[in-house]
């Protein structure tokens, strides 16, 4: 190798190097009332690289999601969101229906499955000082999820413990306590997934969250604040939560599910622009 050769390629390596993280852009919504072929295209002509699928798709065969996806990358699937249920028979069923999920993920190319512990308000019996119902859902929670360790690892499948707003849910709000909770169950293939819409309700700071707990984030939700609608719509910045996601290499999906302020082709095109320029400058 000569000496110029030798520069070009060092030069070459260290810009590799210091290149920031690749993401992958997706959508969940705005969505029009269309089928799930008209959605995976118009989601692929808008610009995005994949569709997040709801439980609303998830009941149909295997070959006739394939067939309608036409080709589209599927960033995530939805779980069963039964892993908090007061009945043991249906936290049971949730469990079953996770494993079944976790394969559905594999087989569609999706790299996440998202579960939600709980909605609402607290439906488990107050044990004090024994338990209280916070301790009680924790230790559920974990148990449940050491449960399902086995097959997050042989479906190579991440799961998502998302936490949202306190105007959906008593139990899960803040990314530390989905840390948490990933923490205390001590096995490879758990992630958070970080809602931006709901972070900027519940943490006080999505930057300085994320710098803490952003290497636990395998997954991104965006859209602009109380009203949830496009990001930009705002404009909102996420920069500084997309910094400090940076700094932890963050190279995941950072999936649009919102509202529109118009039309959702028109809303999802601005969405796209804005996200990509938010990235770029963080």
């Amino acid at each position: 190798m000569t000496r110029r050769e030798l520069l070009i390629a060092t030069t070459t390596a260290v810009s590799a190097a210091a290149a920031p993280p690749s993401v992958r852009f997706g959508v969940r919504g705005p969505l029009p009332k269309i089928s799930l072929r008209e959605r995976a295209l118009l989601v692929k002509n808008v610009g995005y690289d994949g569709i997040e699928l709801g439980p609303e798709w998830l009941d149909q065969p295997l070959a006739a999601l394939q067939e309608q996806l036409a080709g589209v990358t599927v960033s995530a699937i939805v779980g069963s969101i039964k892993l908090l249920d007061v009945d043991p028979q249906k936290r049971a069923e949730g469990i079953a229906l996770d494993r079944r999920r976790l394969e559905m993920a594999r087989e569609l190319g999706a790299s996440c499955l998202i579960e939600v512990p709980t909605f609402g308000q607290n439906r488990f019996t107050d044990i004090s000082p024994v338990l209280s119902p916070r301790e009680v859902e924790d230790k559920l929670l974990i148990a449940g999820l050491r449960q399902l360790a086995g097959d997050v690892q042989r479906s190579g499948v991440t799961l998502l413990l998302e936490p949202l707003t306190k105007k959906e849910t008593h139990f899960m709000n803040l990314q530390s306590h989905g840390a948490a909770i990933i923490d205390s169950v001590g096995a490879p293939g758990f992630r958070l997934l970080s809602d931006f819409y709901h972070m900027q309700m519940e943490e006080k700071d999505i930057g300085e969250t994320l710098g803490r707990y952003g290497k636990y984030t395998g997954y991104v939700h965006l859209a602009d604040g109380e009203k949830r609608t496009e990001p930009g719509s705002l404009p909102f910045d996420y920069r500084p939560g997309f910094h400090s996601l940076k700094k932890w290499g963050y190279s995941g999906w950072l999936t649009v599910e919102s509202g529109a302020t118009d039309n959702p082709e028109a809303a999802l095109g601005r969405a796209l622009k804005y996200l990509k320029q938010q990235w770029a400058e963080a």
